[in-house]
């Protein structure tokens, strides 16, 4: 999971040279669940995100599945492909209503040609790889509850950003694939946050009804995020 702070390529460019970013292309937006780029496509666009969450997942010929990371407002989707162009390596779907400027591969690489880009573009690389380590081990040492509460808090603010809604559409499974947990033990603490009148459940989809209480059941939550967890209301 990527952290709460300011983040993404953005943080990485000059405004001007992000300003530029935001003028290419074509606006589009997505509805939660709608897909933005497809496994094994072997198309070349990009999508810089302005607004929204998505999951980027990736499926095996085994017919297994893992939802690889989360991106946000100020990243980028699809890059690799329009790069190597290789055909897709994961499947990219949005988590909330998402904003997004679609550059095409060769609008892309173009900016790959400008130095004030390309440096900013290669520190946020790098920046995605140590994120993805640090994921990595955070699923390999932490407990089920840390890593859940984790995920749920980040979710529940990159929705509030997207449209100002505490739903987080995510079904129990695909919240399991997320934590790298089992669906029982995902359950198991669901079930916990729900009698504690911290989230209400549904089909597919969980409300976040106590954000502060959510962010008191991981002790250094606050610090990762960067920031105190909003006050309902």
């Amino acid at each position: 999971m990527r952290d709460g702070g300011g983040s993404g390529l953005v943080a990485h460019l000059p405004q001007d040279e992000w300003r530029r970013v935001q003028e290419t292309g074509i606006p589009v937006r997505f509805a939660p669940r709608d897909v933005l780029l497809r496994q094994g496509d072997t198309t070349q666009h990009v999508h810089v995100v302005l607004a929204g969450c998505v999951k980027i997942v990736r499926s095996e010929s085994d017919g297994s599945r893992a939802i690889l990371t989360l991106r946000a407002a100020g990243d980028v989707v699809g890059d690799l492909a329009a790069v190597d162009l290789h055909p897709r390596s994961a499947t990219v779907t949005a988590l909330t209503t998402t904003l997004t400027r679609l550059l095409t591969g060769p609008q892309f690489r173009r900016f790959l040609t400008r130095p004030v880009f390309a440096t900013g573009f290669a520190t946020y690389t790098v920046g995605r790889l140590r994120t993805s380590d640090a994921q990595r081990t955070a699923l390999a040492v932490l407990p089920v509850r840390e890593r859940l509460v984790r995920a749920l808090m980040q979710l529940y603010l990159e929705s509030q950003r997207a449209d100002g809604r505490p739903t987080i559409r995510l079904s129990q499974a695909e919240l399991a694939e997320l934590v790298g947990a089992s669906r029982n033990a995902v359950v198991a603490e669901l079930t916990a946050l729900r009698e504690a009148g911290i989230v209400a459940t549904g089909r597919r989809e969980l409300t976040v009804v106590d954000p502060v209480a959510l962010s008191g059941r991981s002790h250094d939550l606050r610090t990762e995020l960067g920031r105190e967890p909003p006050v309902p209301g």
